[in-house]
């Protein structure tokens, strides 16, 4: 009984990230607007009767995905400011993250801009996610280990952590608005060379 409750389980764990990995295809490469909640079960091989055992509807697999997203992009930040050791550390282990959650979770960002250019701000907040609060989280996490960087004298003592955790996502998200996923086969050793650069950490 209990290893039949635990494969249950375990179905419909993978049937839910099934229908998610569709979705995620279809918003990032047709948009969010134009994909149909027949698109994303006929993408996923279920019926759209079997989908709604997960979602509500089509928002409700947006905001799935939204979530997971920030979570996972929040949680890199988090774990390089916890990261042990000093500052150069924490930002090489950030960095890796950094392109590693980007590399994994290209769809999102595609996705994201997306809604930024058709509903902005405005649209996200009415789907539960205040994007400034997330940004300022980021921003927060990032800010502390270049505090930390400029104690250490990796910075100039006259540097401005906050100004450069701006320059950092801008780089960053930059080259995803700019290039799509054809960021992603630039080198990752010239991205961290010129993400440490644009901070104006000391590389050699």
């Amino acid at each position: 009984m209990v290893r039949s409750q635990e494969i249950g389980r375990q179905m419909r764990i993978e049937a839910r990230t099934q229908l998610l990995d569709a979705a995620r295809k279809l918003f990032a490469g047709q948009g969010y607007f134009n994909t149909r909640i027949t698109d994303i079960a006929r993408e996923a091989g279920m019926s759209q009767g079997n989908l709604y055992w997960y979602f509500s509807g089509k928002q409700d697999v947006l905001q799935a995905i939204l979530g997971e997203g920030f979570e996972n992009l929040e949680a890199a930040l988090a774990q390089a400011r916890a990261h042990p050791g000093a500052a150069g550390e924490k930002l090489d282990f950030l960095i890796e993250r950094y392109l590693h959650t980007a590399r994994e979770g290209y769809q999102f960002f595609t996705i994201f801009v997306s809604l930024l250019g058709h509903g902005g701000v405005d649209f996200l907040r009415e789907l539960g996610f205040d994007t400034l609060a997330i940004g300022r989280r980021l921003h927060e996490h990032l800010g502390a280990i270049l505090v930390q960087a400029r104690s250490e004298g990796m910075l100039d003592g006259e540097a401005d952590p906050q100004a450069l955790a701006a320059f950092f996502f801008a780089f960053f998200n930059g080259l995803m608005i700019t290039y799509g996923e054809d960021w992603l086969d630039l080198p990752p050793e010239m991205l961290r060379l010129g993400a440490l650069r644009l901070l104006g950490v000391r590389t050699e």
